[in-house]
């Protein structure tokens, strides 16, 4: 491990201490495993490894969180069906701002009570997970271009028949609006 590094293990270990941390640089580094995924509700990720670099800098009043997040989790393609490894990576910023109670300013700034001994930010790293997945979740091309999914499966969706379209809607293609 890294110097300035502090591991953080488990679940429990993603409330970050705040009360009495110094004036400037903390880093920690976090491992991300099966076991966060299985803690979060209604999770379509349950297999995955990440390693988080987590920068805090301590200011008089705030603290300013920069992730950085580099792994991979297990998907379901939704061509074929079949699992497939997406590679993630990305950075992401939160600003926490000392106030008498607790809001979220913005999508990047929260304010948090003054008298808060411990962030916990397990829920902001799996939304900050969710939002490094693409959109659409399919197999990888290989090198020369070609899809990596179940052939068997694209064989099937490649013999599906469009349906013919319904003749009765035709006479509703030449009304015309004045």
């Amino acid at each position: 491990m890294p110097p300035n590094f502090r591991a953080v293990e488990k679940l429990g270990e993603f409330s970050i201490p705040v009360k009495g941390m110094d004036i400037g640089n903390h880093r920690f580094l976090i491992e991300i495993d099966d076991s966060f995924f299985e803690q979060m509700q209604f999770s379509d990720i349950n297999t995955g490894v990440l390693s988080l670099e987590l920068n805090i800098e301590k200011e008089s009043s705030l603290f300013v969180f920069d992730f950085s997040f580099t792994g991979f989790v297990e998907l379901v393609c939704d061509r074929c069906l079949d699992k497939y490894t997406q590679d993630l990576s990305g950075t992401f910023r939160l600003i926490f701002k000392n106030s008498d109670h607790f809001e979220e300013i913005s999508d990047e700034v929260i304010e948090i009570p003054v008298d808060e001994s411990r962030i916990n930010i397990a829920q902001y790293v799996y939304e900050f997970i969710n939002l490094m997945i693409p959109i659409k979740k399919v197999h990888p091309d290989d090198e020369n271009g070609f899809s990596t999914c179940n052939p068997e499966m694209l064989n099937r969706l490649n013999d599906f028949e469009e349906p013919k379209p319904d003749s009765r809607w035709d006479k509703l293609k030449n009304i015309t609006f004045d």
